[in-house]
């Protein structure tokens, strides 16, 4: 009989490993930027892009002009972050809003963000496009509207050192 049981038991647990309890909705895979779908009121031609290596993609709109961004230089810029859909999510420019200030490397905000800023300079205004896996992941931010393993892109003006 109690050899009957365990079977039992194991045949239970067996059962119960082979089902998900994961009751969540479905998370797409993530999109390589290269490959992703743009709005064209975003005006992304992705071979004009460059590839750094952590993978975002920069290209400047205008080079401003004096002293470049650097790695633990406390900057001051205005921002706007757009879904591949066109859709905006945050800005700066509201007209409740400051400029965004941060020490670039100090992982206060979005990394890859921060590293877009290196080499900028005041006046100048860069698209970037961060892929999902430095921006939100699998979890999005459903706060700010941004669905999971979406990648975002952000045009970034430099406004100046602080």
């Amino acid at each position: 009989m109690r050899q009957l049981r365990s079977v039992a038991a194991v045949a239970a647990l067996a059962l119960l490993a082979a089902c998900s309890l994961d009751t969540g909705p479905d998370v797409p895979d993530p999109i390589d930027p290269a490959n992703d779908s743009y709005a064209s009121s975003l005006g992304i031609d992705i071979l004009t892009f460059t590839r750094q290596p952590n993978g975002v993609y920069i290209k400047d709109l205008q080079v401003g002009q004096g002293d470049a961004a650097v790695l633990n230089d406390s900057v001051q810029v205005d921002y706007s972050g757009y879904l591949p859909n066109g859709t905006l999510f945050d800005t700066s420019k509201q007209t409740n809003r400051t400029p965004l200030e941060f020490v670039i490397g100090k992982s206060v905000y979005i990394p890859a963000f921060e590293s877009s800023v290196v080499g900028m300079q005041p006046g100048g205004i860069r698209q970037i496009i961060i892929p999902s896996g430095l921006a939100y992941g699998p979890g999005g931010n459903s706060r700010a509207g941004i669905p999971p393993n979406t990648n975002i892109i952000f045009t970034i003006e430099y406004i100046s050192k602080l």
